[in-house]
Order: structure tokens, then C-alpha cells, then sequence
């Protein structure tokens, strides 16, 4: 599994997000991301956590939506402090 830190990565919409931590859980990557401008000469304050996904021989990112994954793997990173 690829190293895709510090890299941006384009949605097929043509967004474009800075990964800036990433996460292998159930032989799945998972990427926090903030938004680049365009032009990539800016980084936006939007964050966001994606799930790489292969499917039919493709690779694409998938928003997560499921809150207690996002919140586990936001944990795993020690971005959100862990309930006790």
C-alpha cells in the first residue's frame, strides 16, 4: 500500500485534497485530508476522511460517513482523544 502522504489526490470532480495523515485498518487505507485550491497554490480549512476503495480493477476515495469508523480511525491517529 502506497505512502500518500504529503501528496494531493483528485477526486473525479476535479477537487483536489492534500493528504496529510493516513491509516491502514481491514487492509484499507484511510486518508485525512484538507482541501487545495485549483491551482494548488492553497490549502483550504476544510478536513475531510476519506476511504480508498477498489473496485473493477479501480481505485477511487470515498467520503467516510460512518461516524464510529471515523471516529476509530481519528483515534487510531491520536487526532480525537480516546473515550475512557
Amino acid at each position: 500500500m502506497e505512502n500518500r502522504i504529503n501528496q494531493i489526490i483528485t477526486t473525479e470532480g476535479d477537487a483536489k485534497f492534500l493528504v496529510l495523515h493516513q491509516a491502514i485498518y481491514n487492509n484499507a487505507n484511510y486518508y485525512v485530508c484538507c482541501a487545495v485550491e485549483k491551482d494548488e497554490s492553497d490549502v483550504k480549512e476544510d478536513f475531510y476522511l476519506f476511504e480508498e476503495v477498489k473496485e473493477n480493477g479501480e481505485v477511487f476515495i470515498k467520503l467516510v460517513e460512518d461516524d464510529k469508523m471515523a471516529k476509530f480511525i481519528l483515534e487510531h491517529l491520536d487526532l480525537l482523544e480516546k473515550d475512557e
